[in-house]
């Protein structure tokens, strides 16, 4: 018996890997497996879950883009290689390396076809943050500004109809309505809050 050569692991077995090791890479062989095809959508660039990057983005000229994503298209030719379940993979002196592999490429691959998650938004920091740097504004201004720096997109008919039901005053009429830019993102919280 000797020990687990999958770090941090410790446990004693008579391969390279033991029960825990190999049951753990087994999961990951088989979601690996699964997601070989979806990589296709990807490769073929008919997904768009990854935004580009603006300091490398070039122009949009014709040929200036890649006809495929070729990190994608990596990523399944190391997939398919893996072929073997884990009890055989426990058997080969590498093996603590090939199953990081694996599982490295597995999340990769899990990562292009999906994409990064979207970071949440706060907005009751937005409140906060519009309640102390806005004066108010025309329906005309306030739209892209809240769009811009509370990170909601509302129309001038919501406006309209918000005052109209009494949920949002003005602070100005002549000649235009100005509005509280901290009560209309207000307004659209329990709006949005409202059953």
């Amino acid at each position: 018996m000797t020990e687990c050569t999958t770090d941090n692991c410790g446990n004693h077995t008579a391969t390279w890997l033991c029960g825990q090791c190999v049951s753990d890479l087994q999961q990951w062989i088989d979601k690996a497996l699964l997601l070989i095809p979806e990589l296709d959508v990807t490769i073929a660039r008919l997904d768009v879950t990854r935004p580009g990057n603006p300091e490398t983005r070039s122009s949009n000229h014709a040929g200036s883009a890649a006809p495929a994503n070729l990190d994608a298209l990596q990523l399944k030719i190391n997939m398919q290689s893996i072929g073997r379940d884990a009890k055989e993979y426990a058997l080969d002196p590498r093996a603590a390396g090939l199953a990081w592999l694996i599982q490295d490429w597995t999340t990769k691959a899990e990562l292009l076809i999906s994409g990064p998650d979207e970071p949440p938004i706060n907005h009751a920091a937005n409140k906060e943050r519009v309640a102390n740097i806005a004066p108010p504004m025309t329906t005309r201004k306030l739209l892209p500004w809240l769009r811009a720096n509370a990170r909601i997109a509302i129309t001038s008919q919501n406006v309209r109809d918000w005052v109209r039901r009494g949920h949002l005053k003005p602070v100005t009429h002549d000649p235009s309505p100005t509005y509280h830019p901290h009560e209309v993102v207000a307004a659209w919280h329990e709006r949005r809050d409202a059953p």
